[in-house]
């Protein structure tokens, strides 16, 4: 046998790993979420919870898991990636996506799995982990997203502190007096049904976060003024939570954190992540004790940062007791 360590030191360079099993799973009302399977089926589960709301399961994610050891299952949310019907809104919520995971679960067989999310994938493992704890044999946690007021602030506007050109640059899309408050206008316009004014506000809004995720951000695309339909679906369904505060209380996932006791935990923050600052995963630190947090120095939001990525494999590891 390879030792752990080996993998965690290749896992950004080996292939990725194909699905061995994938299909759709109705899950009620218009909703078919697509689910995809790797490794073997005697593996250790690990659900893997992508980002957004509005992401969708990206081939790399595989390569966080041991593919020898792991059961990888990965799946996109209502509205999501290949779930159908694409950007579908009605009957799309925290609570919904809960049950999902659950029906996943019953479906695929498993009893209980290790529970793996980032971004706002953090947030719906962690409602889902504070639902169904005795489902849940270890929850890991990166990019920290509450869904507080204070969270919605620096997402909107202040990360203004550090990005002030990037955020003058998103909103002089807006009218003078939709400036006074981005967020409601951004909102208005991304669900607006006439893609003449929902697309250019979907455009800006993804192309202000993308300069807030790594440390060296990408380029911005050859033709900015070409939207992929993928990302006006996904802008929707972003939209459609914000809109709703990701249909939470304010500070229930803080409030609720008790109901975690005894889940062998792991909270993972890049130190410079501008979209997902560290200070979420601290509280959720001081609120469940039972959680190991590390600050990554360097590290930005991603698990596409390999300084962020090797230590959430390590973290991995460490809760599957390779």
């Amino acid at each position: 046998m390879i030792p752990y360590a080996y993998r965690i030191d290749t896992a950004f360079t080996r292939p990725t790993p194909r699905p061995r099993a994938s299909g759709w799973l109705e899950v009620g009302g218009p909703h078919s979420i697509w689910w995809e399977e790797t490794g073997p089926v005697d593996g250790l589960p690990v659900v893997v919870v992508h980002g957004g709301p509005g992401g969708f399961i990206k081939p790399y994610y595989r390569r966080l898991l041991d593919p020898a050891r792991h059961r990888g299952i990965f799946f996109d949310q209502r509205g999501c990636g290949r779930s159908r019907p694409s950007a579908e809104l009605a009957e799309n919520s925290t609570w919904a996506l809960v049950e999902d995971m659950e029906a996943l679960r019953a479906a695929r067989g498993i009893d209980r799995w290790i529970v793996l999310g980032g971004s706002w994938g953090s947030t719906l493992a962690l409602t889902y982990a504070q639902a169904h704890p005795s489902r849940v044999a270890g929850l890991l946690l990166s990019g920290v997203f509450l869904a507080r007021a204070e969270d919605l602030a620096w997402w909107w506007s202040g990360v203004r502190q550090v990005f002030p050109d990037v955020v003058a640059a998103r909103d002089s899309l807006l009218t003078a007096a939709e400036r006074a408050d981005p967020r409601a206008a951004f909102l208005r316009r991304v669900l607006d049904p006439d893609p003449a004014v929902s697309g250019p506000a979907a455009m800006v809004l993804g192309a202000a976060e993308g300069q807030t995720l790594d440390l060296w951000p990408a380029p911005p695309p050859d033709d900015p003024d070409a939207l992929d339909p993928q990302e006006l679906a996904s802008a929707r369904v972003f939209a459609h939570y914000d809109a709703n505060d990701y249909f939470l209380t304010e500070n229930q996932l803080i409030e609720q954190a008790g109901r975690l006791s005894g889940v062998p935990g792991a909270i993972v923050a890049g130190r410079s992540d501008m979209c997902t600052p560290p200070k979420g995963a601290w509280d959720l630190a001081q609120a469940w004790p039972d959680a190991r947090l590390t600050i990554v120095a360097a590290a930005g939001h991603r698990w596409s940062d390999e300084t962020l990525g090797r230590v959430v494999v390590s973290e991995l590891a460490r809760l599957s007791g390779f």
